[in-house]
């Protein structure tokens, strides 16, 4: 049951609770009272805690967020100039140290993510973390699979060059899907509101833009994504739980070279109204 609780003697009755509150579940308080809930508070509450995060004086606890379980020493934000070069720095990565990252790196980095937006703050996006060098040499050969079906059905598709070559280059030993790649992370989950898949992209680009500080890089995995919402042996070798969608595959490790150049990129087209 949701639901929370204010220490009058600690509330200040500054309304902050009610104004931040993103439903407006949380009614003004009137001219000497504390601050109380609607009746649709249980049912509608999304659990995001800032009600909790903006009480300057600690007195609202709520049944699934407390005070004590905040983070209260909150460094100053970060400056503009230093989150630019992360982001110009940041690139995508085919080309792999023959080096496995160490569980706890991508525990850490993972774990970033919980701080990623959701819709309605399901949190819901869940991961997995494939690792054996056979189980990732399995699924590429499965989607080489899958793109020889494809031609089988459509030799004149656009697709079909690209698709040969890589083909071609798999029986050579090559690998265009998952570029050797000492590891593959997968964002899934079930479908309930349908921000879900969004909330993975998100989440992944996190994970994306922070792996440079950890000395790691990726890249997205679009073609291995393409083949597990078409093959469905490749869905099924992949066991995700029953009723979970994948949403978003990355491909991750330690670089082999490191770049001398930033190159330039398409300015935003934008247009005010």
């Amino acid at each position: 049951m949701v639901a929370i609780k204010i220490d009058a003697g600690r509330c200040i009755r500054d309304g902050l609770c009610s104004n931040i509150c993103p439903l407006q579940i949380i009614l003004p308080p009137e001219e000497g009272m504390i601050p109380q809930t609607g009746p649709e508070f249980a049912r509608c509450c999304i659990k995001c805690g800032h009600c909790v995060a903006i009480c300057p004086t600690g007195a609202l606890r709520h049944s699934f967020i407390t005070p004590e379980q905040c983070i209260t020493n909150l460094e100053p934000a970060f400056d503009l100039e230093s989150f630019e070069r992360c982001l110009r720095r940041r690139r995508s990565t085919r080309r792999f140290k023959d080096r496995l990252p160490e569980k706890e790196t991508l525990e850490r980095l993972i774990g970033l993510t919980a701080y990623a937006p959701s819709g309605h703050n399901l949190q819901a996006v869940r991961w997995q973390v494939y690792r054996c060098r056979n189980d990732l040499a399995t699924m590429v050969d499965m989607v080489c699979d899958w793109m020889k079906q494809l031609l089988s059905e459509s030799p004149d598709a656009p697709s079909a060059p690209l698709f040969r070559k890589i083909i071609k280059d798999r029986a050579r030993g090559g690998d265009f899907i998952l570029h050797h790649a000492p590891i593959l992370i997968i964002a899934h989950s079930r479908i309930r509101t349908g921000t879900e898949p969004t909330d993975a992209a998100i989440a992944l680009s996190y994970i994306d833009c922070a792996a440079p500080g950890l000395g790691l890089g990726c890249c997205w995995a679009g073609l291995f994504k393409m083949a597990v919402k078409s093959w469905k042996p490749l869905l099924q070798f992949l066991d995700l739980p029953q009723g979970h969608h994948l949403h978003e595959a990355l491909i991750i490790g330690y670089p082999k070279y490191v770049l001398q150049r930033v190159p330039p990129r398409k300015q935003p087209e934008i247009k005010w109204s």
